[in-house]
């Protein structure tokens, strides 16, 4: 496969958890495949695409016209000039959505994203679905069935995921779907040495789409109540909370409203810290005791480096990556009672084993990751 390309799609440079399912993915490519890692033209700017490694494809506008243009004589060598690959010289899309097939995206333009799926599987490209979170599909079958069928091999994150994948297949190509658990967990974090006087502090990551998702007023209020009432037990018990912004502007203006209440209740200056992308993310999360997050990717960075974690989950996927850390009693409601957070973090503090027991846990992830790659691997060579 050396000299081809394999194309990623589903993954970008905005959302740091997509980030880092990106470079979790061209460090494969690079690694496991000996092939560049290409993503779409419009994926991010010139620099970020260089920094991370990866070639754009040519823009989609074009499609139709490079394979003609390229079997002119001497215009493929003039078309390399440019860093663009063709759409012939791709030999697999490897989709890492994450969160995209299922009722909770129903606003985003998923038959968009299955028909560019289905056109690759057309030109007899193998299509992989690289672990990810899927279902329910109540309301967006027919375009969420459009990409399962297009994929050569589906890998569920989780239980449910895979019963709603299993289901809304029926008998058509189940064995094309495998479980495993999310495959950033083997990627290395960075500590972003601007940061060092945060080593060993707790950051506290919220989640815009559980306040957004909140039914009322009250209930968005109760959530950066409940934030609020963890970073006070925080300073009091000297761990030095700070706000950790793992995404962008909407998470910061949650931060500033838990800011606004901490020192208006306790008198207490909360630090808020954004603007890292999603390696150095991993390698602040790392050096930390504890982490409190309601963000999944927070969550896996953490629990892959042994960092025990408040949960905070609003979909099935929290649920089960606690299972596949082995703490799924680490798992608080964030609109409930603030109290059920501040006793998971007492718990995390008198459990002696709790670090080693997650990391046990963490090795099997690792080794499941590597089956993964391996069954991607031996399905390209057949």
């Amino acid at each position: 496969m050396q000299g081809k390309y394999i194309l990623l799609v589903g993954v970008e440079f905005n959302n740091q958890g997509a980030y880092l399912m990106l470079l979790a993915a061209a460090e494969r490519v690079r690694q496991e495949f000996g092939a560049v890692p290409v993503v779409e033209f419009h994926n991010g700017s010139d620099v970020k695409k260089r920094i991370a490694g990866v070639y754009p494809l040519v823009p989609q506008r074009v499609y139709g016209l490079t394979d003609r243009l390229q079997k002119i004589p001497g215009l493929r060598r003039l078309w390399k000039r440019f860093p663009w690959v063709l759409p012939s010289e791709v030999v697999a899309v490897f989709d890492g959505s994450g969160f995209r097939y299922g009722d909770q995206w129903v606003h985003q333009s998923l038959d968009y994203t299955a028909s560019k799926l289905e056109r690759w599987a057309a030109r007899g490209v193998p299509v992989y679905m690289l672990p990810q979170a899927f279902g329910p599909f109540e309301l967006t079958a027919a375009p969420s069935r459009k990409a399962l069928n297009a994929s050569n091999l589906i890998f569920p994150r989780d239980p449910e995921s895979e019963s709603y994948v299993r289901a809304i297949l029926a008998d058509e190509g189940a064995d094309r779907v495998r479980r495993y658990p999310d495959f950033t967990a083997v990627l290395d974090g960075r500590f972003p040495a601007r940061h060092e006087r945060l080593r060993g502090r707790v950051p506290i990551v919220p989640n815009v789409n559980i306040y957004s998702r909140a039914d009322d007023a009250e209930a968005k209020a109760r959530y950066v109540a409940n934030l609020s009432a963890i970073a006070i037990d925080l300073h009091g018990r000297g761990l030095a909370p700070y706000g950790l912004a793992h995404e962008g502007r909407n998470d910061v203006e949650i931060l500033q409203l838990v800011v606004d209440s901490v020192r208006r209740t306790a008198g207490i200056d909360l630090d808020v810290v954004s603007g890292l992308d999603g390696v150095e993310l991993k390698g602040l999360i790392g050096s930390a005791p504890l982490l409190v997050s309601g963000r999944y990717h927070a969550v896996v960075s953490a629990l892959s480096q042994g960092v025990p974690t408040v949960i905070h989950g609003w979909s099935h996927k929290y649920e089960h990556v606690a299972r596949d850390f082995g703490v799924p009693e680490l798992l608080a409601d964030p609109l409930g009672d603030a109290g059920q957070s501040v006793d998971l973090i007492s718990y995390i503090l008198e459990s002696a084993d709790l670090g080693e027991r997650i990391v046990a846990a963490g090795s099997e992830v690792k080794r499941s990751i590597e089956a993964m790659w391996s069954a991607v691997r031996e399905d390209l060579r057949s």
